[in-house]
């Protein structure tokens, strides 16, 4: 299961929010790399695991952004 980045959006919000991207975040060594930002998070889960299972990458995260117009 993928860890998501815990900053989601509440139910109190009265602005219409944008449908939420997701993106992933890791590291190679000391340098910290970031994937383009998607809508499909199944696309994103599934870089996730392959990161997590590869040699290359660690520190692997999934971030969630969402915009709210207003």
């Amino acid at each position: 299961m993928a860890r998501t980045d815990p900053t989601a959006a509440t139910g109190g919000d009265s602005a219409p929010a944008q449908r939420p991207q997701w993106r992933l975040r890791y590291q190679v060594g000391d340098l910290v790399h970031y994937t383009e930002w998607h809508e499909d998070f199944a696309t994103v889960e599934n870089l996730a695991v392959q990161y997590r299972h590869g040699d290359y990458g660690h520190d692997v995260v999934i971030e969630r952004r969402t915009a709210v117009e207003g």
